[in-house]
């Protein structure tokens, strides 16, 4: 069967229906005329388009609009079927593009029929149902259409409304119908229209549906909304409130240990989301090949990091917010022996990781050492010891400045203070010939190898290394024959390890250190301090 081989038939039934039929061109069919004119239909539509959906027919009536449909669907459902076996390798580029054009319309005329059958369909269930509160009967109701249409309940709702804008609304139920629009631009035009005068509804209806027949819905919405508050800014910030109502934020975790979110902002809030994420929302630099959603998802990471290290967040038992990892003192000695990897967990998830993940976070950390009983049990804490001294955070603060990463201008703010050549795994000292400023990202990537790091004065650069693996796994440089990266250990050079025994903590107070709050590294362990 060519493509494009469906076209609109009406039955009194719902006002629509599908039959197959043969076109070798593209002319245009009469519904797509005249749904913009003055008066929303054309003259010649207009007779089929008389009785509301929704409204019930004779028994009889019923019974054979029902079986024709039935049939319509059926042949259709054919003609899909023959369509999808074709065989898409043997098209030319001109045919895939021409496949491509004449499958819009058909698929945008079957979403208006789903979501217009739907808002009957709940039309007809508020109707039957008991009378009393109907908010129950609606989340059902969508429950149901969207289990059995494969949607989000979410994604259900906007179709149901959409079907009901083209009940309320001629002129577009007539553009929805020709396929001319989608849900959500039916959806845009229906809110528009309830909030403006009658008068005034048929001239902005036809003005919006032009407008919408060559705009994306994002676009289409701004111009939408904009429309609005020039006809009436009380309608308009009526509707904000009524946005506003309908913010949403959802978090949860799942289960390969990840952290899922989603929401929805309008207004002053999603303007200042917005602006936030710009802010943090970098360009690659060379050798780095990210996808747009990778350079968003680590500019909400590096959002999140300056905001628990502004110290604006609430505090908890006077505490201010900040990530903490757990790991056992055995673990520890294994790890800067350099002969594996080491295990912990965070603490506020539970989720495991290893040094591979949370390196880069206790390479610039407070450090604490908890001693525990044969059951688990605490018993002691020592002070928290800082890693980084308040010193050397200033030293690197002037010399580097932020982030030392070619091509990266990344403010001290967002830095970590990484160990240069000799890492903490190592028992690599701290000192401005081996630390510099990486913003997360880059300490990330500096940390997993395959670059060595020169500090010549003033001047921080990282040449790309010849990097093998030991039979244990364990990165070595092939350059000078030296462990270079693993992932960053914070934790306890043999002086700091003295100050964890003695229950001290050494160096200046917090605030003198670098901004804002640090991750912290828990150490536990059964030996007495």
């Amino acid at each position: 069967m060519p493509v494009g081989s469906t076209a609109r038939g009406r039955s009194r039934g719902d006002g629509y229906a599908l039959r197959p039929v043969v076109r070798h061109g593209h002319a245009a069919p009469a519904a797509r005329r005249g749904y913009a004119r003055a008066g929303g239909l054309a003259a010649e539509q207009r007779p089929h388009y008389q009785a509301a959906e929704g409204t019930s027919l004779p028994a009889a009536a019923s019974s054979g609009a029902r079986d024709a449909a039935s049939d319509r669907v059926a042949t259709l459902a054919s003609a899909v079927d023959e369509l999808a076996a074709a065989d898409l390798d043997a098209l030319s580029d001109a045919g895939l593009d021409e496949l491509l054009r004449a499958l819009r319309r058909p698929i945008a005329q079957l979403v208006a029929l789903r979501s217009r059958a739907a808002a009957v369909s709940q039309s007809r269930r508020l109707s039957a149902a008991r009378p009393g509160p109907t908010a129950a009967s609606l989340r059902e109701h969508q429950r149901e259409l969207a289990a059995g249409q494969r949607l989000s309940p979410s994604q259900a709702k906007r179709e149901i409304e959409a079907g009901r804008a083209a009940r309320e609304h001629q002129a577009t139920r007539a553009a929805f119908i020709d396929g001319a629009i989608d849900p959500e631009q039916a959806r845009m035009i229906a809110r528009v229209l309830e909030e403006l005068p009658p008068d005034r509804r048929d001239a902005v209806e036809g003005e919006l549906l032009e407008l919408a027949g060559r705009m994306d819905p994002v676009g289409f919405g701004r111009v939408a909304r904009s429309k609005l508050a020039e006809q009436t800014p009380g309608a308009a910030a009526k509707d904000e409130r009524r946005s506003h109502l309908s913010r949403r934020f959802r978090g949860s975790d799942t289960p390969d240990g990840g952290f899922a979110f989603s929401g929805l902002l309008h207004g002053a809030a999603a303007e200042q989301a917005r602006v936030a994420l710009d802010a943090f929302r970098k360009p690659d630099v060379s050798g780095e090949h990210r996808s747009p959603e990778q350079r968003s998802a680590d500019a909400f990471e590096q959002l999140c990091a300056a905001a628990l290290r502004s110290g604006a967040a609430p505090t908890a038992h006077g505490v201010r917010p900040h990530v903490i990892v757990v790991i056992g003192a055995e673990q520890l000695a294994a790890y800067r022996s350099g002969g594996s990897l080491a295990t912990a967990r965070f603490a506020w998830s539970g989720q495991p990781a290893t040094s591979q993940e949370f390196g880069s976070l206790l390479a610039d950390c407070d450090v604490t050492r908890l001693v525990l009983d044969a059951a688990g049990t605490p018993l002691e804490a020592s002070e928290a010891v800082r890693t980084v001294p308040v010193g050397l955070w200033r030293s690197l603060l002037v010399r580097d400045g932020g982030c030392t990463w070619e091509g990266c201008d990344a403010p001290a703010s967002w830095c970590d203070v990484a160990h240069g050549a000799e890492a903490f795994a190592a028992a690599g000292r701290l000192s401005p010939a081996n630390a510099a400023l990486l913003c997360r990202r880059h300490h990330r990537r500096f940390d997993g190898g395959g670059h060595r790091i020169v500090i010549d004065g003033g001047s921080v650069s990282y040449v790309t290394a010849d990097v093998g693996s030991d039979a244990a796994g364990v990165l070595r440089s092939d350059v000078d024959g030296s462990v270079p990266r693993q992932r960053a250990l914070a934790a306890t050079r043999e002086q700091t390890e003295r100050r964890f025994r003695r229950g001290k903590a050494p160096g200046p107070a917090r605030a003198t250190g670098p901004p804002g709050c640090w991750d912290q590294a828990v150490l536990t362990g059964t030996d007495p301090p």
